[in-house]
C-alpha cells in the first residue's frame, strides 16, 4: 500500500490521464486496457478501497448516464450507442476527485462551478477535436451548453463524494 501523498497524487494523475487519452483515442477497442488501468489504480491506491468502489458503482454510472442523455437528446454523437470507454473515463474521473483533484472540495462552490464549467467544456472540446465525439450543434453553442452543465454538475459530484466518506469504517 502506497502511503506518500505526493506519490498517490502522481499515480492517480498518471492513471487518469492514461485512461482519458486511451479512451478518447482508441475508444471501445481499448476497453480491456481501460479496465486494467482502473484495477491497477485500485491495487496501488487502496487505503479507502471500499469507499472508492462504492463511489465508482454509484457516481460513475451517473456521469455516464449524463453523457448518454446528452447523446440521446442530440447534443452530440458517438460512434457506439453504449460507449463503455466513456464509463471508464468517468470511473477514472471519480477516483481522481478523491485523490489528485481532492483540492477542489476545499474551494468555494462558485470556484468549483467555474473550474467545472471551463474544465468540462474543454475536455469535451478536446474529445471533439480528437474525433472521439461529433458535435451536432455549432462548437460555440455546444461548448457554452457544456460550460453550464459542468458548472452545475462538478459541485454536485464533489458534494456527492461526501456520501461515501466513512464507508471504510
Amino acid at each position: 500500500m502506497i502511503k506518500q501523498p505526493l506519490l498517490i497524487t502522481l499515480i492517480d494523475l498518471t492513471i487518469f490521464q492514461a485512461i482519458w487519452w486511451l479512451g478518447v483515442l482508441v475508444g471501445q477497442a481499448a476497453l480491456l486496457s481501460l479496465v486494467l488501468l482502473l484495477c491497477l489504480h485500485l491495487v496501488l491506491i487502496n487505503q479507502h478501497l471500499q469507499r472508492d468502489l462504492l463511489a465508482l458503482l454509484v457516481l460513475a454510472p451517473l456521469g455516464w448516464m449524463l453523457d448518454l442523455s446528452l447523446q440521446a437528446w442530440g447534443f452530440w454523437s458517438l460512434q457506439t450507442a453504449l460507449p463503455f470507454w466513456l464509463l471508464m473515463i468517468w470511473a477514472g474521473f471519480i477516483l481522481s476527485l478523491f485523490y489528485s483533484l481532492a483540492w477542489l472540495a476545499k474551494l468555494p462552490i462558485f470556484i468549483q462551478s467555474l473550474i467545472g464549467g471551463i474544465g468540462g467544456a474543454l475536455s469535451y472540446l478536446a474529445g471533439f477535436k480528437l474525433g472521439a465525439i461529433s458535435f451536432i450543434y455549432p462548437v460555440f453553442n455546444t461548448s457554452l451548453g457544456l460550460f453550464f452543465i459542468w458548472a452545475l454538475f462538478l459541485p454536485l459530484l464533489i458534494l456527492g463524494l461526501d456520501l461515501f466518506e466513512g464507508s471504510d469504517d
